[in-house]
């Protein structure tokens, strides 16, 4: 009787050792999309907010759980949850997957590091989606360092032309845009949001 229920138990291991993975992977994505956030974390972000290798491979691995889960009562318990996980991490990998061969919908059109300041990075980004741009800082170095979003702008001061962002000294952002001139200043902290003026 015992041997049966070490048995049984053998039976779920691979199987949940393979859901198990995948929730560690399902984590580590929801781990990158919070640190793509305005004030999050670059480095984490850049390493684990990619939805179709880590999404993908997440999926895989539960319906590799659901082929290696024993034949045996209990297993229309694992099963239903299972399913539904993996079809919803489908539809997020085939989004994903889209998203990555369409045209890209912003881009970086200037970068200038601060004066004085190599740990303090201003990011002008152009979007697709109308006339509009992001003034972005990035601030601290390594695994520290973080990314703070400034605004969103419609266009620059000429009429459909672009954000116009610049460092005033190693603390002070100006933005010029059409609705006027933006003054951001930055905290000696990178982990503290930058203030407006």
């Amino acid at each position: 009787m015992a041997a049966a229920g070490r048995e049984a138990g053998r039976g779920w291991r691979p199987a949940g050792a393979a859901a198990g993975v995948a929730l560690l992977l399902v984590a580590g994505y929801a781990a990158g999309v919070w640190s793509a956030r305005s004030g999050g974390r670059v480095r984490v972000a850049e390493l684990l907010d990619r939805p179709v290798p880590l999404l993908g491979a997440a999926g895989v691995l539960l319906v590799a759980a659901l082929v290696l889960a024993p034949r045996r009562p209990g297993r229309g318990l694992f099963t239903a949850p299972v399913l539904l996980v993996a079809g919803v991490l489908a539809l997020r990998v085939l989004i994903g997957a889209l998203d990555v061969t369409g045209p890209p919908r912003q881009h970086t059109v200037m970068s200038v590091v601060a004066p004085g300041r190599a740990d303090r990075l201003l990011s002008v980004v152009r979007h697709a989606v109308g006339p509009c741009w992001s003034v972005e800082v990035e601030t601290g170095g390594g695994w520290s360092a973080r990314h703070w979003l400034l605004g969103v702008f419609e266009h620059g001061p000429a009429t459909g032309g672009p954000v116009d962002g610049h460092w005033d000294g190693p603390d002070r952002v100006v933005v010029r845009a059409a609705d006027g001139e933006h003054v951001f200043d930055l905290p000696a902290d990178p982990a503290e949001r930058p203030h407006g003026r």
